[in-house]
């Protein structure tokens, strides 16, 4: 039988290299997040609390507000997802998260694993949300859309997730789509220098 290897969702595509202005520094950063560790998860009805209060005592984090984003130790975070829908990060975890999140949660919810469902991109540096802003058809300034937050939106066609932490911003999209957001968000942020 032959030993078949995992390819992450970006293999091939995202290459190491400098794009847009080719000196001085560069204004952003772009680079790939595993996906292994990514749970969808959704509580029971009439649960919610509970569940809140079992991602508390397990990872130090509970369910969000609308909009917005928790995060603790580890890189653990859970992402608004949608009315009644999360998006939990659990990297330390890997193809083991759904597992490990489903006997913290019990019946108090339903975990659904996206090991390989998703691209997740981190772009970063002085002028990323810029370079974002010529993307994506949302207000980034850090006044309207602070960290933590999290908007659902499109980034030309591509329907992505956006998350802002404290010194980057987290775009999602189904694997899929994953090549074309790596251009396009290469593309947006050419004017002032790409890394990756």
């Amino acid at each position: 039988m032959a030993d078949l290897a995992r390819l992450q969702a970006l293999d091939g595509v995202a290459q190491p290299g400098r794009s847009g202005r080719p000196d001085g520094e560069h204004g952003v950063r772009l680079s790939t997040l595993d996906g292994e560790g990514l749970v969808a998860l959704a509580p029971r009805r009439g649960r919610r609390d509970e569940l809140a209060a079992r991602l508390r005592t397990a990872f130090g984090v509970g369910l969000p507000d609308p909009g917005r984003a928790t995060a603790g130790p580890d890189g653990v975070a859970v992402l608004w997802g949608g009315l009644g829908q999360y998006l939990v990060m659990l990297p330390a975890d890997g193809l083991r998260a759904a597992s490990r999140l489903a006997a913290v949660i019990g019946d108090a919810g339903a975990a659904t694993a996206l090991p390989g469902a998703r691209t997740v991109i981190m772009v970063s540096g002085p002028d990323a949300t810029e370079a974002l802003s010529r993307l994506l058809p949302i207000d980034l300034d850090a006044q309207a859309f602070p960290p933590g937050s999290v908007a659902h939106t499109l980034a030309g066609h591509v329907s992505v997730l956006v998350w802002r932490r404290e010194d980057d911003m987290v775009l999602g999209c189904n694997r899929s789509f994953g090549a074309e957001l790596w251009h396009a968000c290469i593309e947006a942020g050419c004017a002032f220098g790409v890394v990756t």
